[in-house]
């Protein structure tokens, strides 16, 4: 089978897929670190029994679960249709 080929000018396919994947990886460790920040906010507020603290992470936890699942999705999905942009027959592979 024939694929199409990308051509760029300026910048690589490999380079493309850095890019993505490094925003990709930013928003997975933004993701792990807002959960421990949003589980030791709500327990504070527990622990001092601080209403306006507890309005505080629950409005930051719906906020940080639509960026980081929208944009963690859309930068993996991104990532694999970069690479098979790129390199058709190695991702047919995979």
């Amino acid at each position: 089978m024939n694929y199409p080929v990308w051509e760029t000018y300026f910048i690589n396919p490999g380079l493309w897929v850095a890019i993505i994947a490094v925003f990709h990886v930013f928003i997975s460790h933004f993701a792990v670190g807002g959960g421990i920040y949003l589980w030791y906010t709500d327990r504070l507020s527990v622990l001092t029994n601080d209403q306006d603290l507890r309005e505080f992470v629950r409005k930051h936890t719906w906020f940080f679960l639509l960026i980081t699942m929208v944009l963690g999705g859309v930068s993996g999905v991104g990532i694999w249709f970069i690479i098979g942009i790129a390199s058709p027959e190695a991702t047919s592979i995979l």
